[in-house]
């Protein structure tokens, strides 16, 4: 769960011809000449993939307008489960499944020793029909002072531009509009049960597709859960505490008190200069080294830090950021301002899609409120509430915000440290689960199977589908980087007397 567009885009940033499949033995044979799959490959990953295609309504209103979804299939190294698959849902809103390949590949490499993997690219993202708007390159975004320009206004006229080249309804692109292509893809291969992976919003399609397609669930763990009655405006508040929990750790660890006195205060200090009077300074391309100008302004530094909050290994660069940039060193924050370049591939009509037929129709004064005591959390509302009007996605029925009702084995993952989705959204989605059960990497951060054993327990937890013979002990050794205490490392030099 990422970026939301605006002033900080960047930086804030069924099947009729299958239907004779279901129920079939479904060896892998049978599926690989049915649903005409060719051999494909994707960045990252050395091994071979089996792509394909399903055509489907691209809405349910009866016209006869199509929309191409595409998938690809990672094989199993030993098919020993050929009428099971996993399906791994992407996180975003608005991420590529087949693009990021490589990162399911690595955290489901245990479940995949007898199971295939499924990748659908959700409609609005990848290769089916990729809805992106025009993105300003690195330099321009760096050069933007993006504190001189009203937000409301900014962000409606930019939204303007990005319907004008979309020319598509965004109300066909949301979550439940997405949920039957899932099933059409199952049906098109000829699976007779899923075994669901969910990760960040990906938990959020996921839980929609239990819903509509229960019968076709075999199992799901949802890594760093979205509830369905949960606006993903919160996230505002789960940024704010992961934050703190560095200033707090940092404290209490004396190499990092000593290097990094009241750390807090200077991140304070740090913000408050930087609203009076944004730094105007020459820094090199994070990439190129090529000089170009940088206006350095709060919200920059606000969402660079933020966005290290995801992994352990830049989490361990922001002490280091912070105090640097407070003596007017900028080079370790444009080091994290530059690692934000991975999330330039969502999606972003896609994830308008989503926040403002989802999220935005039902926010409450009294959310409005609770969420917008936070900076992020206020600044995605006024964004927004600038454009979801022009968007114009038609709102989700209300029964999408009701808890998952459901006897499916499920597994919910949650990092103790997340900026993103924190441990009590899990306890709200389990709400009505009959058989869920809910483990907490205290110290892992967003995506608790790739940064611990979890990845394991999933396919543990896949084999037998028995929540309570998993042994969680191993989830309090997360491997945890330490502080940098200077540009070399984190070691503390001390002085020569």
């Amino acid at each position: 769960m990422t970026n939301y567009r605006g002033r900080i885009r960047t930086l804030f940033r069924h099947s009729l011809i299958a239907l004779g499949l279901l129920g079939a033995p479904g060896s892998y044979a049978t599926t690989l000449e049915t649903a005409n799959l060719t051999p494909c490959y994707t960045k990252g990953l050395a091994d071979r993939l089996m792509c394909g295609s399903v055509e489907q309504p691209l809405s349910e209103q009866g016209n006869d307008e199509k929309i191409r979804i595409h998938f690809a299939v990672i094989p199993a190294i030993k098919q020993v489960h050929p009428s099971e698959a996993i399906l791994a849902f992407a996180g975003g809103p608005g991420q590529s499944a087949i693009e990021v390949a490589a990162v399911f590949a690595r955290i489901l490499r245990y479940a995949r020793e007898d199971r295939d993997i499924i990748l659908v690219d959700q409609r609005g993202t990848g290769k089916s029909t990729l809805l992106q708007c025009d993105m300003d390159p690195l330099e321009a975004q760096f050069a933007f002072n993006d504190d001189a320009l009203p937000i409301f206004e900014y962000s409606r006229d930019e939204t303007q531009k990005c319907k004008t080249k979309l020319n598509t309804d965004l109300s066909n692109f949301t979550t439940v509009a997405a949920a039957s292509d899932f099933e059409a893809v199952r049906l098109a291969l000829g699976y007779q049960k899923l075994h669901l992976f969910g990760a960040s919003y990906g938990t959020r399609i996921a839980q929609e597709y239990m819903r509509r397609y229960p019968q076709a669930v075999a199992s799901a763990t949802l890594d760093g859960v979205v509830p369905m009655q949960q606006s993903l405006v919160a996230i505002g508040e789960a940024i704010d505490k992961s934050l703190q929990a560095i200033f707090i750790d940092c404290a209490e660890k004396a190499d990092c008190r000593q290097q990094y006195p009241k750390l807090d205060q200077q991140y304070q200090t740090l913000i408050t200069q930087l609203e009076a009077q944004p730094a105007i300074v020459q820094i090199p391309h994070p990439r190129t080294h090529r000089p170009i100008p940088l206006v350095l302004t709060q919200s920059k530094v606000r969402s660079a830090v933020r966005m290290a909050l995801y992994s352990h290994t830049t989490r361990a660069l922001v002490p280091l950021a912070i105090s640097e940039a407070s003596r007017e060193n900028y080079l370790p924050l444009v080091g994290l301002m530059g690692s934000d370049s991975a999330f330039g591939s969502l999606a972003m009509g896609m994830h308008s899609a989503i926040v403002c037929g989802e999220d935005w129709p039902v926010l409450t004064p009294q959310e409005r409120a609770r969420f917008s005591a936070t900076y992020f959390g206020r600044m995605m509302i006024e964004s927004l509430d600038a454009s979801c009007p022009v968007w114009q996605v038609d709102a989700v029925d209300k029964t999408f915000y009701q808890p998952l009702t459901t006897s499916i084995p499920t597994l919910l993952l949650s990092g103790g440290l997340d900026p993103a989705t924190p441990p009590e959204w899990a306890e709200l989605a389990m709400e009505n689960m009959a058989n869920a059960r809910h483990l907490i990497a205290e110290e892992a951060t967003h995506g608790v199977a790739a940064q611990s054993c979890a990845d394991k327990l999933v396919a543990e937890f896949i084999d037998h589908g028995e929540l309570k013979r998993l042994d969680a002990s191993c989830l309090s050794k997360t491997a945890v980087k330490r502080y940098f205490m200077n540009p070399n490392g984190p070691v503390l030099v001390k002085e020569e007397p």
